[in-house]
Parts: structure tokens; C-alpha cells; sequence
């Protein structure tokens, strides 16, 4: 029975301090808020197509624009910022670039300082902000 009694009794000194140090814990803040929005979109419908250049050997094509056109609703994505990532198997980012819509919702991305071969390209994403 004493060798259950210093064990139970390390325990409630422990679980004693815990509590008191929590007791004194305050939290500060000068304004905390959370909520949500509705957030309309500025077309219906986003295409994004990539340009490719032969590389050296001429047997295989690298990347080398890739260009999203928006559509849906007009001018509603105009002037507008983009960034297209173009992925690999599995999902992968092989890479980024951004640029910014012109007044008919059109933009090019400019990817020949990267080296990424069109045969790895597996899909394309696009995500406009304003």
C-alpha cells in the first residue's frame, strides 16, 4: 500500500501546480473577430493554353508561354493578377509564374527561363485575384 501512496501523491502535487500555473494565465488582445463572405467571381470560366519551344536537340519541347483567357461575365477579370503553376504527375509543381490580365481579361505568362519539358506537364492550374 506506501509503494502506491508516493506515486499518488507525486501526482496530485503535479496536477496542483499545473492547475495553479493555468490560473494565472491571462490572454491579451486589443480585437478578435472571425465571420465569413460571399465572394461573387469575376467570370465563369478560365482556359489556360502553354506555347512550346524545340529545345536543343530538337526532339523534345520545353514550355515556354503558357496563356489564360477568362470568360463568362466580359471584362469582369480585367487587369486583374493570375499566377499559373503547371503540374506534374502526381500533382507536383514543376513551376510558377504570375502576370497580370489585360482590359479583355487575356494574359501570357512567360516561362522560358525555366526549363520545364512539355512532355511532363500532366495539367495546369490558374488562379486570378483582384
Amino acid at each position: 500500500m506506501k509503494k502506491y501512496l508516493l506515486p499518488l501523491g507525486a501526482g496530485v502535487v503535479v496536477f496542483g501546480s499545473v492547475t495553479a500555473f493555468a490560473a494565472t494565465l491571462t490572454v491579451n488582445s486589443s480585437s478578435l473577430g472571425a465571420g465569413n463572405a460571399t465572394v461573387t467571381s469575376c467570370n465563369s470560366a478560365a482556359a489556360v493554353s502553354y506555347g512550346t519551344t524545340p529545345t536543343a536537340n530538337a526532339k523534345t519541347y520545353d514550355v515556354s508561354t503558357a496563356t489564360v483567357t477568362t470568360s463568362g461575365t466580359g471584362t469582369g477579370c480585367a487587369n486583374m493578377s493570375f499566377r499559373v503553376t503547371l503540374l506534374g504527375a502526381g500533382g507536383t509543381t514543376l513551376g510558377e509564374k504570375t502576370g497580370t490580365l489585360d482590359g479583355t481579361g487575356a494574359g501570357s505568362a512567360d516561362f522560358t527561363t525555366l526549363t520545364i519539358p512539355a512532355s511532363d506537364v500532366a495539367s495546369v492550374a490558374v488562379v486570378v485575384t483582384g
